[in-house]
């Protein structure tokens, strides 16, 4: 993004957003934006490998009412999928949370024996479809995605949009 835009501010936010301190640190990141300037980020990308940093980063963007992508990798390593969330318009973390999360405690998600470790053509895939539409994004251009899904296994994608639960308990 810098090649192509040296004004564009990328900031890493290596935190237990979790935490009541870091969450509000991470609420002001997003609303005061990055190192040079006071001004709100135009997107949050998550990358995180539980529900609960999920919930948190879900909970803080839907109180702002930010645009964000959640993504995630199977626990086989083979399917993969990223949704955007936007509030208000689309369904939430809450509304919406992955196919393959049918419970919201990670540790009963887990399984005892099942390696969690993501394949690198799973990861690079992922990444290579959000950075795609993050640039559809930012710079407007072609329709975006809200919702992909692929599975390596049948070489099967799944592209939709998902509209907001309007009984969800965190939507705004």
């Amino acid at each position: 993004l810098l090649k192509i835009n040296d004004k564009v501010e990328i900031e890493v936010f290596n935190h237990n957003i979790t935490t009541p301190e870091n969450f509000e640190q991470m609420k002001q990141k997003i609303l005061k934006g990055g190192k040079q300037k006071e001004s709100r980020m135009d997107l949050v990308i998550s990358c995180v490998d539980n529900y609960s940093a999920r919930s948190s980063i879900n909970g803080a963007c839907n109180e702002l009412r930010q645009l964000w992508i959640e993504s995630g990798v199977s626990e086989d390593a083979l399917n993969c999928h990223f949704q955007l969330m936007i509030p208000g318009e689309t369904a939430c973390f809450s509304c919406m949370p992955p196919l393959a999360m049918v419970e919201d405690n990670e540790h009963t998600i887990k399984r005892e024996g099942v390696c969690t470790a993501s394949l690198p053509t799973t990861m690079g895939i992922t990444a290579g479809f959000i950075a795609q539409n993050v640039l559809k994004i930012l710079l407007r251009f072609e329709e975006i995605t809200y919702y992909l899904s692929y599975n390596s296994r049948n070489e099967f994608f799944s592209r939709t949009r998902f509209d907001p639960n309007p009984e969800c308990k965190d939507r705004n």
